[in-house]
């Protein structure tokens, strides 16, 4: 069976001589919804596996049920149909082969054993869809795996997907091209291959196929969704819970003169599809909290990276823990990382947040955050509040998507916050030296 004629549209033509690029190597496909970025890849994917014998392509997601969803079973199908050029799709493996010995490979990066038999393999091409969603991490890893030798044809990575923030490390490395630095940082650093990288961006309004109704949905999308779905633009998030955070006053890049002698916390939120998110702070002799190193990685056993906490830094650490993963902390304390259950009051959490990130009676913040820690940095941006529903309590609520960092952040400023108690020698009595250091400052 021959396959259908697949009629391009001319921005879906940009896209196609982008692709076939030879000097081209890195790939970003960015805009609105339903503009048809995706469907221009995959048809350009399929003809590379048809032309080159032997090619292997990979094709992900973050989550491999979205994958299999929505590249196996609605797109990949749709556009060549089992048999069509001989093509075997295989249900088990999530592989569609050819006769010439080539495949197409569809695989989620949320499970660290599906990641580590994905990477098995040397790919000719890898594209990741809705890229936002995947860690710069992840990438980075991923990229090793873009290795196999084919004559005549150059190994590419694709990326697309809905804009996010703007510091978002995709919009820093695929529009920016510079290396992810988390924040606007003085010294932004080029990518060292921004030459092989192409941008090209997308919006509904370039599909003539879409039906008018679909246009007009999105055209309806209130605020900052519009701006993103139908517009294609990175912007911030309207109704972040943070919207006081700004990476010119909270940013650091080292910490200051004589922080070796502060009180050092760690914070940690629990996690393996969602990342496992731990944060290492700091406290100045006037309370201020700086936030200075993360750990923030999906897909990895409890004991590995209790052994790369306790390889990051040693010394005494007052550290909080997720107070739902009862056992994961007994494991850290019975392997060397003492830790308490963390206080996790949501709402009480944001408002101790909210108030460090204020400035205080000198003028200056009590929250900082190193510029190193650009997980945290970026879900600073899209932390928000849930849209108000009737009945719903008056306490706004957040939205609980990618909030791993901000969970962290706030078990660490609820224990920063916390009346410390300490034996006064000699004395029989304990003493409370609560916030005394910095009660000024509020």
């Amino acid at each position: 069976m021959k396959p259908r004629r697949y009629k391009l549209f001319p921005k879906q033509k940009r896209g196609w001589a982008l692709l076939e690029d030879p000097a081209l190597r890195r790939i970003l496909f960015d805009g609105g919804a339903r503009s048809g970025k995706t469907d221009v890849i995959l048809v350009w994917l399929i003809k590379e596996a048809l032309s080159r014998p032997g090619a292997r392509v990979l094709v992900a997601r973050w989550r491999l049920d979205h994958a299999r969803t929505t590249i196996w079973n609605l797109s990949l199908k749709k556009i060549l149909p089992p048999g069509t050029c001989g093509a075997r799709y295989h249900e088990s493996t999530l592989e569609a082969r050819f006769p010439n010995g080539s495949m197409i490979r569809v695989g989620g990066l949320d499970d660290a054993e599906r990641v580590d038999k994905i990477l098995g393999d040397e790919y000719l091409h890898i594209f990741i869809n809705e890229a936002t969603q995947v860690s710069w991490d992840t990438v980075t890893k991923v990229l090793t795996r873009l290795s196999q030798n084919i004559p005549g044809a150059a190994r590419k990575l694709i990326l697309d997907c809905n804009p996010k923030g703007p510091l978002h490390w995709l919009h820093q490395v695929g529009v920016q091209n510079i290396l992810p630095s988390g924040a606007d940082a003085r010294e932004q650093k080029p990518l060292p291959d921004a030459a092989t990288w192409a941008r090209l961006s997308w919006t509904p309004y370039d599909n003539p196929y879409l039906p008018a109704d679909t246009i007009a949905t999105l055209e309806a999308l209130p605020g900052v969704m519009r701006r993103r779905m139908l517009m294609g633009e990175w912007c911030s998030n309207e109704g972040a819970v943070y919207d006081m955070f700004d990476p010119d006053v909270h940013c650091f890049d080292e910490l200051p003169h004589g922080s070796a002698n502060w009180r050092r916390l760690r914070a940690i939120d629990f996690g393996f599809t969602n990342p496992f998110c731990c944060l290492w702070g700091a406290m100045d002799g006037d309370g201020r909290l700086w936030v200075y190193r993360e750990l923030y990685r999906a897909g990895a056993q409890i004991a590995d990276l209790a052994e790369e906490i306790k390889a990051a830094e040693s010394g005494h650490f007052a550290t909080v823990a997720d107070p739902a993963g009862a056992e994961a902390r007994e494991f850290l304390n019975l392997n060397g990382i003492s830790n308490e259950e963390a206080k996790n009051d949501v709402y009480t959490g944001i408002q101790a947040v909210q108030k460090r990130f204020m400035p205080a009676g000198d003028g200056r913040p009590r929250l900082y955050i190193s510029r190193d820690c650009i997980n945290t940095i970026a879900e600073l941006y899209d932390y928000s509040w849930e849209e108000p529903k009737e009945g719903r309590n008056a306490k706004e609520v957040p939205k609980q998507d990618r909030d791993h960092a901000m969970d962290a952040l706030r078990y660490m400023v609820m224990e920063a916050d916390r009346p410390r108690e300490y034996k006064v020698e000699g004395a029989s009595a304990w003493r409370d030296d609560g916030a005394a250091a910095w009660s000024k400052y509020f």
